[in-house]
């Protein structure tokens, strides 16, 4: 028992014996006897001491709060008397170094009528004890029993302690804002900051606003409502105080604090994630780059099996013209079939058609397809065709067709290691509504199917659904580069079709290629190569209509081999020609000349100073300058509005150079 447990005992109610002679007495005693059982039935415990600190009235609730004392607790017994007996029986508490002291410190408590007080008594139970003076200079004493809402307020406060611990506790930084200030920030918080002072948080977390300029991460908040939905998570970057940058995901969730609403941001440093992302990004980027250098060797050594092959044939007989002119013609398709291929690596990815797109017949493709295929697959294979719609047609840039059908042919042959056939049907279909719910997107109508059909191993089931991406392969190492079925599904798409797979282990695999049907068909066949009589044409017969070419051309180019074919084909047309190898090369050059030039032919790429930026140079010196820039870039690579915006004086051509269209376009520039 607590020293409090002194300040109210109370015996059961007895009432002192009255007169019976009197009446008044025992109405007396009768209201005296009512007030007691009224007294006794209340769950509170009571106590009435007189002026004299004399106990007059105690019910059962009382007493039995202080155990040690009920038997003491009657009518008539002295509140001094009762604190001196709870010294005495260890009721005033386990330590009371001075027993007098305590008595008189409790007795003019007694008196003072403080403010009400809450005590764990002697039977274990929590009471608020309160006091009130009566109006004859008594005490009334009432114990209300708290017990349970100490038990609540326990829990409580427990709880918060738990959870409190477990938000300092948090790897998480955690911070409280109102809108107007930091009203809370855990440990992590102050770690992560750098700082621990709310007042100087909210100054520190910065992030990049939709120009690409740092603001207040605080201040891009709204102002906090309540029932505010669950903003987005940001990204933000914190330089503390020290120096040091980290990088944070913030999310932000409604809250509330004191009655009003906040946001509760918890801030999760991603410092070290995001840089071993970076790392394994660099790295993914680095391998990608090998595999696409891997990737683009394989396809061209494609070409140049087929031109150093072909080139072969021919010089193993020189004599016969027939087969040299044969030979001379694969070598050109051979290598606009290569520029073909540079120019859908520059546009990979792009999801526009291609622009050099046209209507093609596809069965006018398949015989040039086999011949180009017979030196590359070699003898143990067989390239079959199986048209069904001689008069299909499609709109596609020709080379990327052809290149998308020889990728897969060789797909096929490095499914067969031991040979077989691989079978190109080419067919007319309407597809079906499950072929629409697959391709929802698509265009409705008539559709061509190209098959390629191979006998080899057949791809498994669980890497059939990433075939078609970007550098992904299943052959060994230095084998495969991921990079052909890829480019295959970029140039069907980019056409507006779409490309399915049918494959079983062991029972080989069908590519069927999906390319809108088109009306109009393409000539059967592609313009043949240039035979030997072409060969021997000085100058393109367009230009042999009695016009003078005799011009003196400026050529700009970094590469010699380039450099000396251009040139020669720019003698062939009869003009005289000053080579410079670079940019200030050409400069001087110009200078040198007195500016006497009729023509300016530049590449773009170069090192020391562009070709863009000699033709800008130089035109600002001849302003009516004719000019053709040259790239094997496309040309939005580069700022050329200015060049080309003089449609008539300046004109733009890819690499590879074709000598046929460079004579053309310089002879509508000069002449």
């Amino acid at each position: 028992m607590t020293h409090a447990d002194i300040d109210s005992p109370i015996p059961p109610i007895e009432a002192p014996p009255a007169d019976p002679a009197s009446s008044d007495a025992s109405e007396a005693l009768r209201l005296r006897d009512l007030l007691a059982d009224a007294i006794g039935c209340v769950s509170e415990g009571f106590v009435l001491f007189d002026e004299d600190g004399r106990l007059v009235l105690c019910n059962e609730r009382y007493r039995n709060a202080y155990p040690l004392l009920a038997d003491l607790l009657k009518p008539g017994v002295l509140f001094a008397d009762v604190l001196r007996t709870a010294v005495e029986r260890g009721a005033a508490g386990p330590r009371v170094d001075d027993p007098l002291g305590w008595i008189e410190e409790r007795l003019r408590r007694h008196t003072r009528h403080e403010e009400p007080s809450d005590h764990r008594l002697a039977d274990g139970r929590w009471y608020r004890i309160s006091e009130h003076a009566t109006r004859t200079g008594g005490v009334v004493k009432i114990l209300t029993d708290i017990t349970q809402l100490k038990s609540h307020e326990e829990a409580l406060a427990q709880s918060e302690a738990r959870y409190r611990r477990l938000v300092e506790m948090a790897p998480y930084g955690i911070v409280v804002w109102d809108g107007e200030r930091v009203r809370y920030a855990n440990r992590a918080a102050a770690r992560i900051f750098g700082c621990g002072d709310p007042a100087a948080m909210a100054a520190i977390p910065v992030m990049e606003d939709a120009d690409g300029e740092c603001v207040r991460l605080f201040d891009t908040l709204p102002p906090p409502v309540d029932e505010a939905p669950f903003a987005a998570p940001l990204e933000a970057r914190i330089s503390t105080p020290d120096g040091d940058v980290r990088e944070v995901e913030v999310g932000v969730h409604p809250f509330g604090v004191e009655g009003g609403p906040a946001w509760f941001l918890v801030f999760n440093d991603v410092t070290e994630r995001k840089k071993a992302e970076r790392a394994i990004h660099q790295a993914q980027k680095m391998q990608a780059i090998g595999q696409l250098a891997g990737g683009i060797a394989h396809e061209f050594n494609n070409m140049l099996t087929a031109i150093g092959g072909f080139a072969l044939m021919a010089r193993r007989a020189p004599d016969d013209r027939a087969r040299v002119e044969q030979c001379l013609g694969e070598i050109v398709k051979a290598s606009d079939r290569a520029a073909g291929l540079t120019a859908q690596l520059l546009s990979f990815g792009r999801q526009d058609r291609a622009e050099a797109a046209r209507p093609v017949r596809v069965a006018g493709q398949l015989d040039d397809l086999r011949r180009f295929l017979r030196p590359i697959l070699g003898e143990r294979y067989e390239v079959r065709a199986d048209v069904r719609a001689p008069d299909a047609v499609v709109l596609i840039e020709p080379s990327l067709l052809h290149q998308t059908l020889v990728n897969l042919a060789i797909n096929g042959r490095d499914a067969m290691p031991d040979g077989g056939p691989i079978t190109v049907t080419v067919d007319r279909t309407l597809p079906d509504a499950a072929f629409w719910q697959r391709h929802a997107d698509l265009r409705r109508g008539p559709y061509v199917t190209i098959s390629v059909r191979d006998a080899g191993t057949g791809i498994a089931p669980d890497v059939l659904d990433r075939i078609f991406e970007p550098f992904f392969t299943t052959k060994e190492q230095g084998v495969g580069t991921g990079l052909g079925l890829s480019l295959v599904y970029s140039t069907v798409t980019r056409a507006g079709g779409t490309v399915e797979v049918a494959s079983e282990p062991g029972q080989g695999t069908t590519f069927t290629l999906f390319l809108p049907a088109e009306g109009a068909a393409a000539p059967l066949e592609e313009p043949p190569g240039p035979g030997l009589d072409d060969l021997d044409a000085e100058a393109p017969e367009d230009m042999d209509d009695g016009v003078s070419m005799a011009a003196t051309v400026l050529l700009v180019e970094d590469e010699e081999q380039v450099r000396d074919f251009i040139r020669l084909t720019l003698e062939d047309m009869g003009m005289r020609v000053v080579t410079a190898a670079d940019g200030p090369e050409a400069l001087n050059a110009f200078a040198a000349h007195g500016g006497a030039f009729d023509l300016l032919v530049t590449d773009l790429v170069m090192p020391k100073m562009s070709g863009a930026e000699v033709a800008r140079t130089l035109r600002r010196e001849s302003p009516d300058l004719p000019i053709v820039l040259i790239s094997g870039y496309p040309p939005e690579t580069e700022i050329l509005d200015d060049l080309l915006a003089d449609t008539r004086r300046v004109i733009f051509l890819h690499k590879p150079i074709n000598p046929d269209e460079l004579a053309g376009q310089i002879h509508a520039l000069v002449v």
